[in-house]
C-alpha cells in the first residue's frame, strides 16, 4: 500500500489549483471507445514531446432518438478522494487488461481542447445527440471498470484534423504530469521519457 498512498500524496500536490485526470489504455477490450495499448507505447518510442491521442464516438447516454454522441473524446477519470479508493482496489486485486494510464493536468488541456466534467444526473428532456457525451450513468460500467464506478468522469473534447477529418491530436508534453505503468515497464518507461526529455514526467508502478 506504500506505492499508493505516495502516488496519493504526489497527486493531491500536483493537482492543487490546477486538477489531474487519468486517462487508461486498457488491452483486448470490446469496447470501442478505448484506444489501442499499442498507442500508448507508440508515443513512448516517438521522438516528439508530444502526446498523440484519438478521440472515440459512443460516450455517454442516449439522446432524444436513441442514438450516443458523435462527438469524439478521449474518456478520462478526474483524480480525486473516488479515484484513490478505485486506484487502490485495483492494486490489490489487479487486472491484467490494465496496460497503461496517462495523468494530464487539467488546467493545461482546457487551453487547447474542450474539457467536460460529466454529470450523472440524467437530464429531462433529453439532450441533442452532440451533447449526449456531457452525462453519463455510473450503473453501465461494468467489468474491467467496476472499481471506478463511482469516479467522476471527465471527456476531453478531440477536433477533427485535417487529414480525412480524422479525430487526432497531439497534446503538448508540458500538460502531462505522470504515467501508471505495470512494475514490469516500470524502468523501459522511464527510460524512454528520458530519452524524449521528459523527465518531469512521475511514474508508478500501480497496475
Amino acid at each position: 500500500m506504500k506505492k499508493v498512498e505516495e502516488f496519493k500524496k504526489w497527486a493531491k500536490r500536483e493537482s492543487y489549483r490546477r486538477g489531474l485526470i487519468c486517462h487508461f489504455y486498457i488491452t483486448d477490450s470490446e469496447k470501442q471507445y478505448y484506444n489501442k495499448v499499442d498507442f500508448a507505447f507508440f508515443n513512448l518510442l516517438s521522438k516528439s514531446k508530444d502526446w498523440i491521442v484519438k478521440g472515440t464516438t459512443g460516450h455517454g447516454i442516449s439522446g432524444k432518438k436513441g442514438k450516443s454522441s458523435r462527438v469524439p473524446c478521449l474518456n478520462c477519470f478526474e483524480i480525486d478522494k473516488e479515484f484513490y479508493k478505485a486506484i487502490k482496489t485495483l492494486y490489490v486485486e489487479r487486472n491484467e487488461k490494465f496496460d497503461f494510464g496517462l495523468i494530464f493536468n487539467k488546467r493545461k488541456l482546457k487551453n487547447s481542447f474542450e474539457v467536460i466534467d460529466v454529470s450523472t444526473e440524467r437530464p429531462n428532456p433529453l439532450p441533442p445527440r452532440n451533447k449526449c457525451h456531457r452525462y453519463d450513468n455510473p450503473r453501465f460500467r461494468y467489468g474491467v471498470l467496476r472499481p471506478f464506478n463511482f469516479c467522476n468522469v471527465v471527456r476531453v473534447e478531440i477536433p477533427s484534423s485535417d487529414l480525412r477529418t480524422l479525430p487526432i491530436s497531439s497534446v503538448s508534453s508540458k500538460a502531462i504530469k505522470g504515467i501508471l505503468v505495470k512494475k514490469s515497464d516500470l524502468n523501459i518507461v522511464k527510460k524512454q521519457l528520458k530519452l524524449k526529455g521528459m523527465n518531469q514526467v512521475r511514474v508508478f508502478a500501480l497496475l
